[in-house]
């Protein structure tokens, strides 16, 4: 009878220990699924997040990606746009992929004249220095400047419909004087050669069936027709 009971106790026992084994493993599973489910991605083959921040081996932010990219490490703060930004050692911004943020020259922002998408090019202390860029105001334009702003610049204008190469004197901010601009705008193709206090000072032009056209104008004459 002793070694009856006694069984009959690890019968239970050993039936007790599968119920919690059961139960450990259903529960197991339940954590595993749920925990799939959250990594999950959005659609297969789809990564979804708002930001991603790679650092250097020093643990430095160098790649910032984001809509808008996250603020650490980068010293602009006013720049929150959709894009792709690689910074400098220093945190300054060395290049702009995606929607552009305000131009910034010796440190200060300043509006563009109409929003824009493309890659910008910054020098070592993260002012605009040159990009390739398509304004919602129908110019595209790729440009090279100098600190004070655009030095060369090729563009093409879908309002004038000049499509064509300026490039200006160097200016104080804000201040631009061309130096030249060729291009073509409907049937004509041009040169122009402009002074600084003068403005243009000669121009050889071809306007459709029309002969070649040379004009020079000296200094301090009126301007030519």
């Amino acid at each position: 009878m002793q070694q009856t009971a006694l069984d009959q106790r690890l019968d239970r026992l050993e039936r007790t220990v599968r119920r919690q084994r059961l139960i450990l493993a259903v529960a197991g599973l339940g954590g595993a699924a749920a925990l799939l489910m959250a990594l999950a991605p959005a659609a297969p083959g789809t990564i979804e997040a708002q930001a991603i921040r790679i650092v250097d081996a020093a643990g430095k932010p160098r790649i910032l990606i984001g809509a808008p990219p996250p603020t650490d490490g980068r010293l602009r703060k006013n720049a929150q746009t959709a894009s792709i930004v690689v910074l400098g050692p220093g945190g300054a911004d060395r290049l702009v992929l995606g929607e552009q943020p305000p131009v910034l020259v010796d440190g200060k922002a300043y509006p563009r004249i109409a929003s824009a998408y493309g890659l910008l090019i910054h020098d070592a202390k993260g002012n605009e220095r040159g990009g390739f860029s398509f304004l919602d105001n129908g110019r595209a334009i790729l440009s090279l400047d100098r600190p004070g702003g655009d030095a060369v610049l090729l563009t093409a204008n879908d309002k004038t419909g000049f499509a064509g190469l300026v490039v200006n004197y160097q200016n104080p901010l804000g201040e631009y004087a061309e130096g030249l601009r060729m291009g073509t705008q409907g049937d004509t193709a041009w040169l122009s050669l402009q002074d600084r206090a003068e403005g243009e000072r000669a121009r050889l032009a071809v306007d459709s069936k029309a002969a070649p056209k040379l004009i020079a104008r000296p200094a301090g004459a009126p301007p030519a027709p």
